[in-house]
């Protein structure tokens, strides 16, 4: 699975809005759906999503 899919995953399980999450990790709406449709981003950027969704991602084969 691909982060962004993981990222839309947690969120809908999570039942948040893609303006909630983007507001909670500091990034735009904008942006968070471009990552979630598979747009690269950077670790930290990834991280800053990821804890405001209280969820970890491993990076690996």
């Amino acid at each position: 699975m691909k982060v962004g899919e993981y990222l839309k995953e947690q969120r809908e399980q999570q039942g948040l809005s893609n303006a909630k999450l983007a507001k909670a990790a500091g990034v735009s709406k904008r942006s968070l759906i471009y990552w979630e449709q598979g747009r690269d981003m950077s670790v930290e950027v990834a991280d800053k999503v990821l804890k405001a969704l209280g969820a970890t991602c491993k990076i690996g084969a």
